[in-house]
């Protein structure tokens, strides 16, 4: 296969597709898309599971097909796109966080809605991670530690500043408190109607399922437009993507999460139990995982819990638990051996037993 650039030399190299989006809502572009590889009936063949595509979820997350190369209106039917695919060189991505030129990795973001396909701060290389090649600052406003507060009427907005920030422009919540199982902030991408003063702004449509008893803390950021940002599309293994993931505020003894990737952990807040995210046994020998705490918990903590005992960084330690994780950016690296799960790394506070 020639890879050479087929256009002027001031042009990306890019490898393209052509896929059906079958979801019907508007792609921007440099949103991520991944094949919809559980399309139809198990038993029987349909090629489509490789040319239909969808927006990133955890149930998809481990079969990136690429980024859109432009915008794409609503279809209620679905529509054909065309997708820039791992190795190319020069594409454009969605982002939902500032870049510098050359530092870093870039991944996709894994959601239940439109919030899903933008690119975060990474940690795997393969597909769905990109090196970013120009520096941008994408975001005017944001908290990644869980400082934000949504009032109770699910639509007033308390930011540290909102200069910068207007009417039409974007707020993307990726999670926040949950009083309760139905009262809580819905992740997602939400339009600013009104700047009401330094600090506060109004939102067009609630952020939240139920009303909630007090205002809610929550994380997220805030831009104009689509920023994009130029990078280099990583090919090999799959990263799995990125996701955030919020608990009760009673903790949760069986938090649920993706496979593989990265898994970000809302905090900024008070529970009052444990967070445990029960690791499932692997399937292939080399799987990743990693969780990482964003914002500082009080009173309880975070925890990974294998579900059958893996084996501690020492490489021969029994490893039943990874506990007090509750300062921001306490993290957990692991990867599947073939039968046990193995500690890579604990960052921070975070501590094997």
């Amino acid at each position: 296969m020639n890879r050479s650039i087929n256009g002027h030399v001031a042009q990306g190299n890019q490898i393209l597709e052509r896929v059906w989006y079958s979801g019907t809502d508007a792609l921007k572009r440099g949103e991520a898309v991944c094949y919809n590889t559980d399309y139809g009936t198990a038993t029987v063949a349909n090629a489509r599971r490789g040319n239909y595509v969808e927006r990133p979820s955890s149930s998809n997350n481990r079969a990136f097909a690429g980024v859109t190369v432009a915008s794409h209106a609503a279809s209620s039917t679905g529509q054909m796109i065309q997708i820039a695919v791992p190795g190319s060189k020069g594409v454009a991505v969605a982002l939902g966080l500032d870049t510098v030129r050359g530092t870093g990795l870039l991944t996709f973001v894994v959601g239940t809605g439109t919030e899903a396909g933008r690119f975060h701060t990474g940690k795997y290389v393969g597909r769905g991670s990109a090196i970013p090649r120009q520096t941008v600052t994408a975001l005017i406003e944001s908290s990644m530690i869980g400082a934000w507060s949504l009032a109770t009427d699910g639509i007033t907005l308390t930011v540290a500043s909102t200069t910068g920030l207007a009417a039409g422009d974007t707020v993307v919540f990726l999670g926040g408190e949950m009083e309760t199982a139905t009262e809580y902030i819905v992740p997602g991408k939400y339009t600013i109607a009104s700047i009401t003063d330094g600090t506060d702004l109004v939102l067009t449509t609630t952020a939240v399922a139920a009303t909630p008893a007090v205002a809610l803390l929550c994380t997220g950021y805030a831009y104009t437009g689509n920023p994009v940002c130029m990078v280099d599309l990583l090919e090999g293994d799959e990263s799995g993507g990125v996701q955030f993931i919020s608990f009760l505020n009673a903790g949760n003894a069986a938090q649920g999460h993706m496979v593989g990737g990265v898994t970000y952990v809302c905090g900024g807040q008070t529970i009052s139990g444990d967070v445990d995210i029960v690791l499932a046994q692997g399937t292939l020998p080399g799987e990743t995982k990693a969780v990482i705490l964003l914002g500082a918990l009080t009173t309880n903590d975070l925890t990974v819990d294998p579900a059958t005992n893996g084996i501690q960084m020492d490489g021969s330690t029994a490893l039943a638990e990874v506990n007090s994780m509750n300062v921001a950016a306490d993290a957990w690296y692991g990867e599947f051996g073939g039968g046990l799960w193995h500690t890579k790394d604990v960052v921070g506070g975070a501590t094997e037993a």
